[in-house]
């Protein structure tokens, strides 16, 4: 039975990897549009700071090799809070 249980963990684990992976591509994605397209332009210059020095911050402190969650967490950070920079008007209410 506990093998059993085990076996949907496992599966879980792994929907619950995916879904959340898939999240933080879209959100990345949106992102890079945003800022390589021409509503980069759109973006105040203390904006583009702002994506910028997040990026350089967090770059610096990874070590994704580990496989850490605290990794994970800078990682889920960063994405957010460049989205939030590149798209201001719409309001995510993704839970961490």
């Amino acid at each position: 039975m506990l093998a059993g249980e085990l076996a949907i963990l496992r599966r879980d684990l792994r929907a619950t990897i995916r879904a959340y992976a898939a999240r933080l591509e879209i959100d990345l994605a949106e992102s890079v549009a945003a800022v390589s397209s021409k509503r980069a332009e759109s973006l105040s210059r203390e904006q583009l700071h702002d994506i910028r020095d997040l990026t350089i911050m967090v770059k610096r402190k990874l070590k994704p090799e580990k496989g850490r969650r605290k990794d994970l967490r800078k990682i889920d950070s960063l994405i957010h809070d460049l989205h939030s920079i590149t798209h201001p008007a719409e309001s995510r209410n993704s839970s961490k």
